[in-house]
Parts: structure tokens; sequence; C-alpha cells
């Protein structure tokens, strides 16, 4: 199966070493692009990383960029959508995006403690959610951009 819009996932401030490497593998087998930024730990220079990334890295077109609006700036100079998967009062849920949605995308994924980042917020065209049936608001950072991948795979 071919896919012809461009998808990317944007890693910004991610703490977790073991998070990177499962999103780096997940999209490669989703055939999802993948772009880190700020203090997330890249296979690019952080052996751990590397090593259980399993080269997936390799073919998911992975970039290095010190902050997520020059990932963003980027991507609108290229025609690529940017929205971000938070939780706000104006957000979107996956299921009613995914009906809309048909075209490049670029998907900001967050820091579990802080957050996706203010300015981030700002810059982005949409916020999208996981609508969540219990009581936890928000889950994994892994588990979060899988189940958006898996959602837009085939649009």
């Amino acid at each position: 199966m071919w896919v012809n819009n461009r998808k990317i996932v944007v890693l910004e401030n991610i703490r977790s070493a073991y998070n990177v490497w499962n999103v780096i593998r997940t999209a490669d087998s989703l055939w999802w692009e993948v772009r880190i930024t700020g203090y997330t730990p890249s296979p690019l220079d952080n052996p751990k990383v590397k090593k259980t990334s399993l080269w997936a890295e390799e073919n998911v077109g992975l970039r290095q960029f010190d902050y997520t609006e020059d990932v963003i700036a980027e991507c609108k100079n290229l025609n690529i959508h940017c929205i971000s998967a938070e939780i706000t009062p104006d957000a979107t849920s996956l299921s009613d995006f995914s009906k809309e949605f048909s075209w490049d995308i670029a998907i900001v994924f967050w820091n579990e403690v802080e957050w996706v980042l203010p300015q981030t917020l700002a810059a982005v065209e949409k916020v999208v959610y996981i609508p969540m049936q219990w009581v936890k608001e928000s889950m994994n950072i892994w588990q979060s951009t899988a189940i958006f991948m898996w959602e837009l795979r085939n649009k």
C-alpha cells in the first residue's frame, strides 16, 4: 500500500529514551516520519536510543531540531498542516478529526509532565485529543502516538 500524504510525528521534549525508540519503531511500521525537538533523546546522538530503535530511525526520515517552532515553520512552508495532541477546552476528539482529515500532517506530541508548550499550541492549526473512558485523562506518550498513527494511517 502506498500512502500519498506525508505524515510526521513531532516529539517535543520527551524525557524517556524508551518512549522515543518505541515511537520510532511504530512510525517505521506505519510509514510515518519523525522529528525530534528540544531535549528529546535521539538515536542521532544517544547510543541507547540508537541500539533499541533497531535501525528504524533510518527509514522514518528522522530529523532533529532545537525548537518545535522550527519544525512547524518548515511544515507550513511545505503545506503540511500542523496539529497538536493535547487536551484543551477547544480540542477536537480524534474520532471526529479522523473523519475530516485527508491531507499532509504533522502532529506534535508532548512531554508527560509539562505537556505541549504554550507557544507550540499557539502555532498549530488544531488541537486533537484521544477520548478517555474512565478516570485517567491521558496515557503514555508512546501509546498516544501509536493510536494517532494507526487512526490516521490510510488517510
